[in-house]
């Protein structure tokens, strides 16, 4: 088997996944499954391409120059000046090619707005989830449980102006002698992309006298909702 021929084998095929994918980004058809098809064989068409140029050396650089004179070959030029030009265009946001980047989404969608990241009712279906579980996961002292839903890197700025980690969280809730079981009421639940949620919402427990309120940050991580941020506050009295 020739190294050659495997290699520009395998660079055509990883090319023609790559086109594919590329297209339908453009297109604005991309899904998870696409952007992570797209990312890797963009990986592998690296590599590829790195044993090819290898492989090819001799020839490329016969491409390039002249042999017999030493000079660049004219048909250098072209291609040279194609990739500047667009590398050029992108990097410094030249307005022509913005347009250009995105005339493939216009195409499919037209003038229509874009539509929301999630229904209203999706939103609140994950914040209200979320929420019972990590009231239900504290009330019950459940580190394991707690854990899965606010994570021990979560940044947590308590109602004293304290900032805790999620570890820390766990750590105090082990400490505790007594129960406090604790209820969450979800005010206001907004995406703000597909990935990530704000809660705002109100909080009571058996042993503080009054109500909080908090706001939640929750992001999809590995396509479980997790609690990222908290802060929580004692309401003002009007």
């Amino acid at each position: 088997m020739k190294s050659k021929n495997l290699v520009s084998l395998f660079v055509a095929a990883i090319f023609l996944v790559l086109a594919t994918t590329g297209l339908l980004i453009y297109f604005g058809q991309g899904s998870h499954i696409v952007d992570h098809t797209h990312a890797w064989f963009g990986i592998l068409f690296f590599v590829a391409a790195v044993f090819h140029i290898v492989n090819n050396w001799a020839s490329l650089v016969g491409y390039t120059k002249n042999r017999r004179t030493g000079s660049i070959q004219k048909e250098f030029f072209l291609p040279a000046i194609i990739a500047v030009v667009f590398a050029a265009g992108i990097g410094f946001d030249v307005p022509v090619f913005d347009k250009l980047a995105n005339a493939g989404k216009s195409l499919f969608r037209g003038n229509k707005p874009r539509p929301e990241s999630m229904p209203q009712a999706k939103v609140d279906s994950i914040a209200n989830a979320v929420e019972t579980a990590f009231a239900s996961a504290y009330s019950k002292g459940d580190t394991a449980a707690l854990a899965v839903v606010m994570p021990t890197k979560t940044t947590t700025l308590t109602q004293a102006g304290t900032l805790l980690s999620g570890s820390d969280v766990q750590q105090n809730l082990l400490k505790k002698t007594a129960a406090e079981v604790v209820k969450t009421k979800v005010d206001k639940a907004e995406a703000l992309d597909d990935h990530l949620i704000i809660v705002r919402g109100t909080s009571t427990n058996t042993t503080a006298t009054s109500p909080t309120v908090y706001m939640h940050v929750l992001k999809e991580q590995d396509r479980k909702w997790q609690i990222v941020a908290a802060q929580g506050a004692y309401p003002t009295v009007q």
